[in-house]
């Protein structure tokens, strides 16, 4: 009996909060319609930033050496930083200026390691 009456009542809410407009729901999926396009429009994601010229990463010696990143951020004044990207191809900015923005991660050898979601050339 309380089974029956459980489910009855379960499924009068059911239809009552199905029939109401969309309250929270509405504004859940205008948030949703305010993500950026591409990762490149994206400023809230990729926070840091950093400015210098690109440089490709020298290959390690030997294969057990451990590299992280596959370029390197040359700055001037500063110490470089070792750059990985999984939506920008770094290589299309080796040798330029740029300020690159993007998420600082945990490095095990580097003093800086970013993963770039963002390059910006700059003169």
């Amino acid at each position: 009996m309380v089974l029956l009456v459980s489910a009855a009542l379960g499924l009068g809410v059911g239809v009552i909060l199905g029939s109401k407009k969309p309250g929270a729901a509405g504004k859940v999926t205008s948030l949703v319609d305010k993500k950026p396009k591409s990762a490149q429009a994206d400023t809230q994601t990729f926070r840091d930033f950093a400015e210098g010229t690109i440089q490709p990463k020298p290959t390690p010696k030997s294969l057990s050496e451990y590299s992280e990143g596959t370029h390197l951020l040359q700055r001037d004044g500063g110490y470089p930083v070792a750059l990985t990207s999984s939506v920008v191809d770094l290589s299309q900015y080796e040798g330029k200026k740029v300020k690159v923005y993007g998420e600082t991660q945990r490095a095990l050898k580097e003093s800086w390691l970013m993963d770039v979601g963002k390059v910006e050339e700059t003169k």
